[in-house]
């Protein structure tokens, strides 16, 4: 198996995968497409079990920026790149900057409720929380003057190569799966069955 290193590599492995002689030929720009896809799907599947897989962290380490915000509640707020477009990105967690450095929960927008209402758990000075909303960041409990909050996220990306190169392999293996199931190729079923497989194992690994 050659190594995958950049995109004619990634797609020579694609094909490689695919092959058979009743499969049309997919020219580059369309396993770009599918190359891109499986980028985000395969960050997303990561996101997804960050806090608890210490596989998902070494995978996703290159994506992981840190920056610092003001926020205060009732106020949205973006993060912006040098030429000070908003950018998008995946929260992992926040922290007040100042000492004390109060750790600020990131939760759904679903969660809300509980955060404002319940007593067991209503945000406050010492029980902060942001969440995401239109792309942009809210906050319950840092009060209304601006508090200076570091957070840290994935920067967002369907380029595979803005990832380390040990997880190229997997991401030719989902564009592929990808491939197969609008082909209707009965493989689809097999390399689904295998991601699903390997995510359980990642999602219980410390």
């Amino acid at each position: 198996m050659a190594l995958i290193t950049n995109s004619s590599t990634m797609y020579a492995r694609i094909r490689q995968i695919v092959d058979r002689e009743d499969v049309a030929y997919f020219v580059d720009d369309q396993l770009l497409m599918y190359t891109e896809m499986a980028t985000d799907e395969y960050i997303q599947q990561h996101y997804n079990i960050f806090e608890t897989s210490q596989d998902a962290r070494d995978k996703l380490q290159k994506l992981v920026v840190e920056d610092t915000i003001d926020i205060k509640d009732g106020t949205a707020e973006s993060i912006n790149d040098m030429d000070g477009d908003v950018i998008y990105y995946r929260l992992l967690s926040a922290y007040v900057t100042a000492s004390p450095n109060v750790n600020v929960k990131v939760i759904q927008i679903s969660d809300i409720n509980a955060y404002l209402n319940d007593p067991f758990n209503k945000a406050d000075s010492s029980n902060p929380v942001i969440y995401m909303a239109g792309g942009n960041i809210n906050s319950i409990g840092l009060g209304t003057t601006d508090i200076n909050v570091t957070v840290k996220y994935l920067k967002y990306t369907v380029t595979f190569t803005d990832l380390d190169g040990h997880t190229y392999e997997e991401i030719a293996q989902i564009a592929s799966r990808r491939l197969l199931a609008t082909l209707g190729d009965p493989r689809y079923q097999f390399l689904q069955a295998e991601l699903m497989e390997r995510l359980t194992q990642l999602g219980g690994g410390k």
